[in-house]
């Protein structure tokens, strides 16, 4: 008798030759799981916002298990029982040298580079940050790529690094370090990252007379629509449950599609009508500022798609870069960003201005906590087997503060964390070397004791996991 499971390994091999229905669909599905595959894998995301924060605003009042979001968090009130806030939590020794004046840049690019490596910039003239201070690139490895490496569970990519409008191509805007001197560029254009998670190898667009570009438009009336067939097929071997997933992911991922290709028929669709100019694959200009939001949520559904899809269980998600003078006139306001957060007024045009762009970033986690939310997995959702981390380079922004990190942690890692909770180091502060070492605990590495600079405490932060 054939193997029952033979066909869906089959399909599996075509879909993943870049047919993004059938591979969105794959890990979503009981199917899967009789292959003996991991059915609930565990993934790290971590999303920075630049600029720091305002610690009176930011930070709950309450009791661990009983607390108040404040005026900067309150977005988040959605997903309160999912986070935990981690209050007390330094840069090590080696990150606190080399004060605003200093030789090994400045703390919004100190805070930047030691963010996931928890080591010093490397000295060195190459980059220069506020304060005309100078450094290198990061001097060692991030926990990112520490885990992917370590780890190395089998995706389609290793690890991957968005941005949405980085912009920028300094130490102040690499959070991701595959190794000393080794950063790792985001990729920052929604249509690129579309191309590389889910369509074919394809020529970019070089004139519609271009025989591969022909060839392309007419193969993609739509990615989807290309493996129609194929998702079909696999449909009729699985649950009424995950017919309705993979139902409900394809609605999803089309909404994507459309926003970035548009629909058939009209300009910028993948069928084009004869004689028109070449299509773009993005509806956002990523030099200007009005379409900040719309790249932002572009490229979190596309990293929340990527994770459901378990193309990668290791992303950062970069918005804009540290020092960032960013303008935010679709939010009413006319200052930079970066000015706007040294303003040492309690009140007035610049104060209400940077707590309504620090409320906006929270918005926008909010996005995707909730995006990770609308994927079910098991018992749980993706949320659920996901932990991530938000973080901002610098804690105070009108001291450029590195001893009070505004680092807050969502989902549970498939329940290595217990959340709802606010943990309080204030009396006895912690450093982000523990963070990181709890990082890697939650998401499979147990043998790790100690990473980063030696300068910083050892052994993972206590209470944090179950």
């Amino acid at each position: 008798m054939s193997n029952p499971y033979r066909p869906l390994r089959s399909t599996r091999r075509n879909l993943l030759r870049g047919a993004l229905a059938g591979t969105a669909a794959w890990p979503l599905l009981e199917a899967r799981r009789a292959e003996g595959q991991d059915a609930k894998p565990t993934r790290l995301v971590v999303i920075a916002t630049p600029n720091g924060t305002r610690n009176a605003l930011f930070w709950p009042t309450g009791t661990e298990k009983s607390f108040t979001l404040n005026t900067l968090t309150k977005p988040l009130a959605a997903h309160q029982q999912k986070l935990v806030f981690l209050k007390g939590i330094r840069l090590n020794d080696s990150l606190q040298n080399g004060a605003l004046g200093g030789t090994l840049g400045s703390e919004h690019a100190r805070g930047t580079g030691g963010m996931l490596t928890a080591r010093p910039l490397n000295s060195g003239s190459e980059f220069k940050s506020f304060g005309n201070t100078t450094s290198g690139w990061g001097s060692g490895q991030s926990i990112d790529q520490y885990l992917a490496e370590k780890l190395a569970p089998g995706t389609r990519f290793k690890s991957l690094q968005l941005g949405v409008h980085v912009r920028d191509t300094e130490v102040r805007a690499r959070i991701s370090y595959s190794a000393t001197n080794r950063p790792m560029p985001p990729r920052e254009d929604p249509a690129d990252v579309f191309e590389a998670l889910f369509s074919n190898p394809a020529p970019s667009p070089g004139g519609t007379t271009d025989p591969a570009l022909q060839r392309l438009w007419a193969q993609r009336k739509s990615v989807f629509d290309l493996t129609r067939g194929e998702v079909s097929r696999v449909s009729q071997l699985v649950g009424a449950e995950d017919r309705q997933k993979l139902e409900a992911h394809l609605t999803a991922m089309r909404d994507v599609e459309l926003r970035l290709v548009g629909t058939p028929g009209t300009p910028g669709s993948g069928q084009p009508p004869a004689q028109c100019s070449p299509p773009t694959l993005s509806a956002v200009n990523l030099s200007v500022d009005e379409q900040y939001e719309q790249t932002g949520r572009l490229q979190m559904d596309l990293a929340a798609a990527a994770l459901a899809c378990d193309q990668t269980r290791f992303l950062t998600l970069q918005f804009s870069y540290s020092e960032s003078e960013h303008l935010f006139p679709f939010l009413g306001y006319s200052g930079n960003h970066h000015v706007i957060s040294h303003d040492f007024s309690q009140s007035g045009a610049n104060y209400d201005a940077y707590n309504g762009i620090q409320t906006w970033y929270a918005e926008q986690v909010a996005y995707f906590l909730s995006k990770l939310t609308s994927y079910a997995e098991g018992n749980g959702t993706l949320l659920d087997n996901t932990l991530v981390l938000w973080a901002t380079e610098i804690g105070e922004s009108t001291q450029h503060d590195l001893t009070l990190m505004p680092y807050v942690l969502a989902g549970s890692a498939g329940g290595k964390i217990s959340t709802g909770r606010l943990l309080d180091f204030s009396q006895s502060r912690r450093d982000n070397n523990q963070l990181l070492v709890s990082i890697a605990h939650a998401l499979g590495d147990t043998s790790l004791t100690s990473f980063g600079d030696p300068s910083g405490a050892t052994g993972p932060l206590p209470g944090l996991a179950v």
